[in-house]
């Protein structure tokens, strides 16, 4: 450096570039100004003062770039202390990785910058976040873990830097990450990894567009920020663990608060329904606090099925006219049916049941259930879906309406205790008290001192205590008295008309009954005496549809009378073989001909051997008549001598009451 003395010995001119020198470094001047100055003084100096100039600007260069590297550290640090605050804040993720890898290019001064994040779930890694990058693909590659210089950075757990990407041999290059390494225009790239642990969990890059190589310091400082990236990514995870963590506790305390909410609610309906029974309300009083708790039509069902009481409008009509009338029958009935099936399930499963989900309606079950079985079923329409604690409440309405339904069945059967003695007073064969079985029979609507008719039904199945509940619940019959007796439900009726009695009995089970009933209504009897004997003929007449495989149906004791006695306990094997002797060729075979020939017989022997009647309720002429006959006489031979046209007349009506096809004879 040249001294004060020096500089006395100097020329003015040179005294003015050393002064120049001076300026240059004050004012952060850069090298081309320097090497300017530098041809000045060689030009208008030399010697040792033109030595001490050039050294003197030498100097000034060092101390220039001295101070270039401490504002690069400044920046640097500057930028690790930015991103140390943006990790002290929960940010957005991306935000953070964003500012990262801009800071990075910023500090090296680059082209461009940008961050991969290894993909777990597909093996590779994917571009996080860029900055200086124009290409659309580039932004959109994948690179697999075993290639490229990700693959290499990720492999080695170390920084890589390559002056030439392209040339470059030390990776393994990839066609689709070097086309859109091409598009981006970059040829010198430095990554450092970011790590997890001991994984790499991402590479961090900068990249120029022209061949340059980075210095040991611009590896530090990048490598510091890639820390700082793994810091925020692993900060993200744990951020995002909390938060699901956080949102469990509190679903978990939300819906802890609203079941507690839900049983206090289900809690409290359940003690007004409680409180209400214990006040007296019935049924009615039950359906209708329902409805008006749950915002629907509530009806109450018995273990029959039948209607006990209902809240407003509850269901379909199934009484219209014409088409439209048919068609709601139908969807009537279909209804009925779901909610059938829905009571059984209701009752195996122990809670409500939805029975069927219509635009306009929701209807649910809930099956009421005694200590002895079923005693009914709840039905709500609602116009929605119920929620769980409305399901409840409907659920626990439906216990206290077992209480109720309890409570009724015991009076019912109070009741209805002396019926059973009523029955064997008026059926068995004993001598009854007749003063006090008048008295009985009176109290319950029936009495003693007109004609009296007997109806004995069976069931199918053995389901006559099912069919049982349904009539006591819808069969009106004015002066008639019915129970279960000896497994059968029999009726024991004032009404003398028994053909009336049959037809009630036929259509209402037709009408309200699946299960299949067979049955069969005396005549009418004068004597109390008499019904002992009259109930006995009821079962022969039952015994003899067996024998003969006709079920469900009521029959009139006049049409099978004569038969059941003739064939009191025969089999069916035993009818056919009294068919097959008696009929002979003309029941073998079951041709039409023959058919045709025994329609005609049985006609001409209940019109007493009348031809011309005969044919005309065959609507046949009277030589087809007459023909027929013919054949007839040669398929039977003498049938019409002595006992043998009664027994070919009783074969024939027997013939007709066990087959409904029977050769066209019902």
């Amino acid at each position: 450096m040249t001294t004060p003395q020096a500089r006395e010995f100097l020329p003015e001119s040179d005294s003015e570039l050393f002064r120049e020198i001076t300026t240059l470094l004050y004012q952060n001047a850069g090298r081309e100004e320097f090497a300017q100055l530098q041809r000045r003084i060689d030009t208008v100096s030399s010697g040792a003062a033109g030595k001490a100039l050039q050294q003197s600007v030498q100097m000034a260069l060092m101390i220039r770039e001295r101070f270039d590297e401490y504002q690069q550290r400044e920046r640097g640090l500057n930028a690790v202390i930015e991103t140390a605050q943006d990790l002290t804040a929960i940010r957005d993720l991306d935000h953070t990785l964003q500012a990262i890898v801009h800071r990075a290019r910023k500090l090296m001064n680059a082209d461009i910058g940008y961050l991969s994040i290894y993909d777990r779930s597909q093996g590779d890694f994917y571009v996080r976040a860029t900055d200086g990058a124009f290409s659309e693909n580039f932004k959109k590659i994948r690179v697999p873990r075993d290639v490229g210089i990700c693959g290499y950075v990720a492999r080695n757990r170390a920084p890589y830097t390559s002056a030439e990407y392209g040339s470059d041999a030390r990776f393994s290059h990839f066609g689709p990450i070097d086309t859109a390494v091409t598009e981006e225009g970059i040829r010198s790239i430095l990554g450092v990894p970011l790590m997890s642990g001991i994984e790499v969990i991402g590479v961090l890059f900068v990249g120029d567009r022209y061949v340059r190589s980075y210095n040991s310091w611009e590896m530090s400082i990048l490598s510091t920020l890639a820390a700082h990236a793994s810091v925020a990514i692993e900060n993200a995870r744990l951020f995002e663990q909390t938060q699901v963590a956080l949102k469990q506790a509190s679903d978990a305390n939300a819906m802890l608060k609203k079941q507690s909410a839900d049983t206090q609610i289900a809690a409290e309906a359940h003690e007004q329904l409680t409180s209400l029974v214990a006040r007296g309300g019935g049924l009615r009083d039950i359906c209708e606090m329902v409805a008006h708790m749950l915002e629907g039509a509530v009806s109450a069902i018995d273990d029959g099925e039948q209607l006990m009481y209902a809240s407003g409008e509850t269901g379909m009509a199934s009484s219209a006219a014409g088409d439209d009338g048919r068609k709601a029958q139908e969807l009537f009935y279909t209804r009925q049916d779901k909610i059938h099936a829905a009571l059984v399930e209701s009752r195996i499963l122990g809670r409500s049941v939805t029975a069927y989900v219509t635009p306009d309606e929701v209807c649910r079950v809930s099956a009421v259930v005694g200590s002895r079985g079923l005693l009914g079923g709840l039905i709500i329409r609602t116009a929605r879906e119920l929620n769980d604690v409305e399901v409840r409440i409907f659920e626990r309405s439906s216990m206290v309406t077992g209480v109720v339904l309890l409570s009724q069945e015991r009076n019912q059967y109070a009741a209805r205790e002396e019926i059973p003695a009523i029955f064997r007073g008026l059926l068995s064969s004993s001598r009854p008290n007749l003063p006090r079985l008048t008295e009985q029979a009176a109290r319950h609507g029936l009495s003693l001192n007109q004609p009296l008719c007997v109806a004995v039904i069976e069931v199918e199945n053995d389901n006559s205590s099912y069919v049982l509940r349904k009539m006591r619940g819808k069969l009106q019959l004015a002066g008639t008295l019915f129970d279960d007796f000896d497994g059968a439900i029999v009726f024991v009726s004032t009404l003398t008309a028994h053909n009336e009695l049959r037809d009630t009995l036929q259509q209402y089970l037709t009408r309200e009954m699946k299960e299949s009933v067979t049955g069969v209504v005396s005549k009418p009897v004068t004597q109390l005496a008499a019904l002992p004997e009259c109930y006995q003929s009821m079962l022969r007449c039952l015994s003899t549809l067996k024998a003969l495989g006709r079920s469900g149906a009521i029959f009139l004791e006049q049409e099978l009378a004569l038969y059941a006695f003739l064939f009191d306990r025969r089999n069916t094997g035993d009818i056919e073989a009294f068919l097959t002797s008696t009929l002979g060729k003309l029941y073998q075979g079951g041709q039409q001909r023959k058919t045709e020939l025994a329609r005609t017989l049985l006609s001409y022997l209940d019109n007493g051997h009348n031809a011309r009647a005969t044919a005309a309720e065959q609507n046949i002429h009277i030589n087809t008549f007459r023909q027929r006959l013919e054949a007839i006489n040669a398929a039977l031979g003498n049938w019409n001598e002595g006992s043998r046209a009664l027994e070919i007349h009783v074969a024939l009506r027997l013939w007709r009451l066990r087959d409904d096809e029977a050769a066209g004879l019902l």
